[in-house]
C-alpha cells in the first residue's frame, strides 16, 4: 500500500513538473524569458550608446515577437518629435534598426504631416450633410515616400502648401450609397476644401451601410470639375481591366497601370 501511495506521489510530481515545463515552454515561445529579455534590454541600450549617443534617446523595454523570434525596442528622442525608430535584437546581438528609413528617410515626418492635415480636414468636411461624423484620412501619395527629399525637414511644421502630393480618403457612414450621392459628396467635399485652400491630387471615398460596401478611388480634381463625375463613376463601375486575366510570362515587362477611377461595390445582402 505504501509503495502504491509513493508511486502515485511520484507520478503526480512528474505530471506537475511536466505541466510546469510545458507552461514555461509556451510562455518562452510567445513572450520570451526574463533572462533573454534582460540581455536584449542591455544589448539594445549599449547599441544606442555606441551609435546614437548624440540623439538624446529614451529606449523602451524590449518586447518579444514570437513570429520573428526576436526582441524589439523603440527608441525616441526627448527633443525631436520625428526621431523615433525600432531596434531589433536576436541571437545575442542587435541585428538592425529603422533609423535610416523612418528618420533619415522622412517616413516619420511625412506620416505626422498626414495626421496633422487630417485633423484640420475632418471638421471642415463635417459641415457637409452626411459627413458630420466622418473619419477622413489624408494620405501623402506613396511615390512621395520613395523620394530623397531635401524640402521636407525633420520636425517641420505642417503648412497647406507642402511640396508633396496628397490625397484625401473620405470615410463616413452614408445611408445613401448610390453613385449619384457619392458623386455629390465628392463634389461638395472638393469645393469646401478648395475654399479652405486645401488642394489634393486625388479623392477617395469609403462607406458601409446595411451590408453594402462602396469604395471609390483615384478621383482627380479634373474628374470633379468636368461636371460628369456621376457618369465617370458608372463607367468605372462597369470597366473590366484587360490586364486582370493576362498571364505575364517570365521575362515580360509588366505594363504600368493606367491612372483611372476605380469603383468597388460589395452587396452583402445579396449573399444572405
Amino acid at each position: 500500500m505504501k509503495n502504491k501511495t509513493k508511486a502515485l506521489k511520484i507520478a503526480a510530481l512528474i505530471i506537475a513538473v511536466a505541466l510546469i515545463g510545458m507552461i514555461l515552454f509556451i510562455t518562452n515561445a510567445f513572450v520570451g524569458n526574463p533572462i533573454s529579455s534582460a540581455l536584449a534590454d542591455k544589448g539594445i541600450k549599449e547599441y544606442v550608446a555606441q551609435n546614437y549617443s548624440d540623439l538624446d534617446l529614451e529606449v523602451e523595454k524590449a518586447r518579444y515577437n514570437f513570429k520573428s523570434n526576436e526582441y524589439m525596442a523603440r527608441a525616441k528622442s526627448k527633443s525631436s518629435i520625428d526621431t523615433h525608430f525600432a531596434i531589433y535584437y536576436r541571437g545575442g546581438q542587435v541585428t538592425r534598426d529603422d533609423y535610416e528609413t523612418y528618420v533619415l528617410g522622412k517616413y516619420n515626418t511625412l506620416s505626422r504631416l498626414e495626421q496633422e492635415c487630417s485633423k484640420l480636414v475632418i471638421p471642415i468636411l463635417s459641415k457637409i450633410p452626411e459627413l458630420e461624423n466622418n473619419t477622413t484620412m489624408v494620405q501623402i501619395e506613396k511615390w512621395e515616400y520613395e523620394k530623397a527629399r531635401d524640402d521636407i525637414k525633420l520636425d517641420m511644421k505642417y503648412e497647406k502648401n507642402l511640396p508633396v502630393d496628397m490625397k484625401v480618403n473620405i470615410r463616413a457612414d452614408l445611408s445613401d450609397l448610390s453613385l449619384k450621392n457619392m458623386a455629390e459628396i465628392l463634389e461638395n467635399s472638393y469645393q469646401i476644401l478648395l475654399n479652405n485652400d486645401f488642394r489634393f491630387t486625388a479623392y477617395d471615398i469609403f462607406s458601409e451601410y446595411d451590408g453594402v460596401i462602396v469604395m471609390i478611388n483615384d478621383v482627380t480634381p479634373e474628374d470633379i470639375e468636368s461636371g460628369e463625375l456621376e457618369n465617370l463613376l458608372n463607367d468605372a463601375k462597369n470597366y473590366v481591366d484587360p490586364q486582370l486575366d493576362k498571364v505575364i510570362e517570365k521575362g515580360d515587362e509588366k505594363p504600368e497601370p493606367v491612372k483611372r477611377i476605380r469603383v468597388f461595390i460589395k452587396d452583402g445582402k445579396e449573399q444572405r
